[in-house]
């Protein structure tokens, strides 16, 4: 009879555990991470320090993984590129730019909206119009999300544009 009983007492324990296998697979799946991504600027090629007059400037967002979400929620992101200018030397372009009053933007690009799930590589397009009078530029760039603000600048030369015809 102990050994029937030692029988009945195994496969209750293997019953037991199967179960707990069971839970732990279900919670894990209920738990999964999701991929977030931050988003900054840009490529190295759009911050080229001489721009051309007449020919559109493109900012290149660059999505980096960020820390896993525990749950699908889906965060608003909102991408901002704009030129101020022009300035005749970079001196007086930071001394402007660093002042409580700035400059209001010369050139904005159309804003960018995405998601914190979403990656990839946005483009914002800043359009230069041959019209546009040569000198340095502050390029602005702007990423917000869930409430924060986050901003980063360089300096961007537009020289003469080009002549048609």
């Amino acid at each position: 009879m102990s050994a029937r009983n030692g029988t009945s007492e195994l496969i209750a324990l293997l019953a037991f555990g199967a179960t707990l296998c069971g839970c732990a697979r279900s919670a894990s799946k209920a738990t999964a991470p999701y991929a977030t991504y931050q988003y900054s600027c840009c490529q190295a090629a759009d911050i080229a320090p001489v721009r051309q007059a007449g020919v559109p400037m493109l900012v290149h967002w660059i999505a980096t993984v960020a820390l896993p979400a525990p749950a699908r929620t889906v965060t608003p992101v909102t991408l901002a590129a704009t030129l101020t200018g022009p300035f005749p030397d970079v001196a007086a372009l930071k001394n402007v730019m660093s002042s409580s009053h700035g400059r209001p933007p010369t050139i904005v690009a159309g804003t960018v909206q995405t998601t914190d799930q979403a990656g990839g590589t946005p483009v914002s397009t800043l359009r230069l119009p041959s019209s546009t009078p040569a000198g340095f530029y502050d390029l602005t760039t702007t990423v917000t999300s869930a409430g924060g603000t986050a901003s980063g600048h360089s300096v961007i030369q537009v020289g003469a544009g080009t002549k048609t015809g």
